[in-house]
């Protein structure tokens, strides 16, 4: 007779269906989770349905997996084109970090989004239970967004209220600058590009935090020449135009702190096609160490960042928050340097 029954097990789908509300929402109420705001007539509603379903926790289970994260919903914003991702692989190792962790911790990233243009900021992400968001956007456009207060930027502080994965930049430039200095360079210039932030209103730009902190530290050593600094596009043909700009001056640097591997690679291409040499009578050190760096001629001297690290820290941090961690962490993942030969160091790296 009672093989005939099948006795359904309440979930936390279960629940949240019924009660219109987010798995996520369900879960951290019924864990007690003082952390999480809600209104009391939600609460109780969750309670309740959860009475009536004769809901029961399985301990066991809540160990190892405590936020059922199969049947929760992510996102990814993205603050920059395919095209631009794939032309920089900075922000290509950031996302493919992201996505190989979530797998391991069976996480569904539903919705990708991206900001195409200046004018296209609006996203719906109020469905969602958690956002990784990478690059630099203003917290007013999360704001209007989404709801969840799981969210972990990368490569930008959002606020004090969200998780956060950086690296260092002012210390990376300060690792390439430190070993020109060392090698005996003097007369050093910096080629990079201008920073921004996404607003609903449109791109705000400032300084980029490697220019700021090469110039304060020339300043300091009274090395500092404005003539050395040339600053346009985060783009790999820019660089190569500005080292064309920079070949053509009267007085040309002995040595360059490059802002990024694939504006690197492009200035070697202009110093080859003039009669300069790398490193003979131009040494670099560029901020990345993508893998093309150390593939060109000369290998190209780097400050290594550990870009899919960063990407998978992201999505620990935001496991770890949805286990219960109130507090939000900003994280900054160290950097290293990377001696090849643009330098001129004596390296056996080929």
């Amino acid at each position: 007779m009672y093989g005939k029954y099948v006795i359904k097990i309440a979930t936390i789908k279960d629940i949240a269906r019924i009660a219109k509300v987010s798995s996520a929402a369900v879960s951290r109420v019924l864990n007690n989770d003082t952390t999480f705001s809600v209104p009391e007539e939600t609460r109780q509603r969750i309670m309740e349905t959860a009475g009536k379903l004769n809901y029961r926790r399985n301990e066991r289970k809540q160990k190892t997996e405590p936020n059922d994260m199969k049947q929760l919903k992510f996102g990814l914003l993205i603050w920059c084109s395919e095209q631009m991702e794939y032309s920089d692989p900075f922000y290509l190792s950031i996302r493919q970090g992201i996505e190989k962790e979530c797998i391991k911790y069976g996480i569904n990233i539903s919705r990708v989004f991206r900001f195409m243009d200046e004018s296209n900021t609006n996203i719906d992400a109020h469905q969602l239970d958690g956002l990784f968001l990478i690059g630099k956007v203003d917290i007013d456009i999360i704001n209007k967004s989404t709801r969840t207060p799981n969210i972990v930027s990368i490569d930008y502080v959002l606020s004090d209220e969200f998780d956060s994965v950086m690296f260092d930049l002012p210390k990376a430039t300060r690792q390439a600058l430190d070993h020109l200095l060392q090698l005996g360079h003097r007369k050093i210039g910096y080629m990079g590009g201008i920073s921004y932030i996404r607003t609903s209103e449109g791109k705000v730009f400032n300084t980029d935090a490697r220019q700021k902190e090469f110039e304060v530290m020339m300043k300091e050593l009274n090395l500092f020449n404005p003539n050395y600094v040339f600053v346009g596009d985060w783009r790999a043909e820019v660089g190569y135009e500005l080292m064309k700009q920079a070949l053509e001056a009267e007085d040309v640097p002995t040595a360059f702190v490059i802002g990024s591997d694939p504006m690197a690679i492009a200035a070697l291409k202009a110093v080859s096609e003039s009669d300069y040499k790398v490193p003979d009578d131009i040494a670099i050190v560029s901020i990345d160490d993508i893998h093309l760096a150390s593939f060109v001629t000369p290998p190209i001297t780097s400050i290594k960042v550990y870009m899919e690290e960063m990407g998978e820290t992201a999505v620990k941090l935001m496991v770890d928050r949805l286990r219960g961690r109130g507090l939000p962490l900003h994280v900054t993942i160290p950097t290293k340097l990377m001696v090849r030969k643009s330098c001129g160091a004596n390296t056996a790296d080929a």
